[in-house]
């Protein structure tokens, strides 16, 4: 049965509303989680954005309630925006191994993340020097593994609006300071303003140097995944919603399974995996065309949604149950940058989740064969 829609408890307090079942959400939340395309900056609570920028003196001008405006989204210049303000005031060590350290915990392993790859963004840091970011995220997550087992690693994003030489420059950096936690690089910022084949050099230079890579292309046309896979060396793609446009490129990633990292609540605000109206008509169509894809939560305080929340959506919306929902996380597993032997530990901890997982009653649709009047 489904209730009149309503906030869950506890869930953030600007998210748009979903119908609540107690047996899907009591689902959602028990199932095993593996994250690819979540933002560092991005996962920042509003009262440690408050209590960074009190700290360092940086005037924020809004509220801790009122610090995330959700539905301003839709313009990605205002969330580029907000991004780089909350960017602007993680600046020492303590701070990045504070937000790294929320971001796996309570941010992650209390919705029963098992894994992520964290993207993070050091030119969303100005005037912070690569090693402090570097050595204040590693320690960050190298307590939260400590502490609640989650596992995460590394993905240095560049920005797409900068130049060219920029991302070299910045690849050589990450290169000439590499440690075990760095596994790859990603293309991030508005794609409009950089596209692809401007960061052919960087990702050359980075492929040489043995990191996998990534990149974001949300609001494209269909040809840049074609860019980024034979030019750039992408193994996987973020977001990716327009290539179910082209049924010739749709089949190539089918066939050669490449991963499309989605993220349904930022999307949909976004407007890129539908029309803002939460039916989330891209991932369907990319599912129900054999693409594989994950799911994720992109930047998950800032548009008002978790790691628990972003199934949520997909199981009301598109009726997704378990056999599905678990299928984003083996996804995931095969998609993500671990070893051989890191992999198949995922499988086993996902797989024991899954079964432990009682599945919740498909959704009724009986009042669609309800005769009319």
């Amino acid at each position: 049965m489904s209730a009149t829609a309503r906030r869950p408890p506890g869930h953030p307090p600007h998210s748009r509303p979903v119908p609540t079942d107690p047996a899907v959400d009591a689902m959602v939340a028990a199932l095993p989680k593996v994250s690819l395309h979540c933002h560092l900056i991005g996962t920042v609570a509003p009262g440690t954005v408050a209590e960074l920028a009190a700290k360092h003196g940086v005037p924020l001008g809004r509220g801790v309630e009122d610090l995330y405006d959700h539905d301003s989204y839709q313009d990605l210049g205002e969330f580029l925006r907000v991004l780089d303000v909350v960017g602007s005031v993680i600046r020492d060590v303590d701070d990045f191994h504070r937000v790294t350290y929320e971001s796996l915990t309570a941010g992650g392993a209390d919705h029963n993340v098992l894994y992520r790859e964290i993207q993070l963004s050091p030119p969303g840091h100005p005037g912070v020097p690569y090693p402090r970011i570097l050595e204040g995220v590693v320690a960050g997550l190298r307590d939260a593994r400590s502490d609640t087992g989650i596992d995460a690693r590394l993905v240095v994003g560049i920005n797409r609006e900068r130049s060219g030489a920029e991302a070299v420059e910045l690849v050589q950096q990450v290169i000439e300071h590499r440690v075990d936690e760095v596994v790859g690089i990603g293309l991030d910022y508005a794609e409009v303003n950089g596209p692809p084949g401007r960061f052919v050099e960087a990702y050359r230079l980075a492929g040489r140097a043995g990191l996998d890579r990534t990149a974001h292309s949300e609001s494209g046309p269909p040809g840049h995944v074609l860019t980024l896979l034979d030019e750039l060396g992408c193994s996987r793609i973020d977001h990716g919603y327009h290539v179910v446009d082209d049924p010739e490129i749709t089949s190539r990633c089918v066939a050669e399974r490449i991963p499309f990292t989605c993220t349904p609540v930022s999307s949909d605000i976004g407007r890129y995996s539908g029309s803002g109206d939460g039916t989330h008509t891209r991932i369907r169509q990319m599912v129900d065309a054999g693409l594989c894809v994950t799911i994720d939560s992109d930047d998950p305080p800032m548009f008002g949604t978790d790691p628990t929340h972003d199934f949520r959506v997909l199981a009301h919306a598109l009726g997704y149950r378990r056999e599905q929902l678990a299928a984003f996380t083996a996804n995931a597993i095969d998609a993500c940058w671990l070893d051989g032997t890191g992999k198949a530990d995922l499988r086993r901890r996902a797989a024991a989740m899954v079964a432990a997982t009682p599945d919740a009653p498909p959704p009724d649709h009986s009042h669609l064969l309800e005769e009319t009047p």
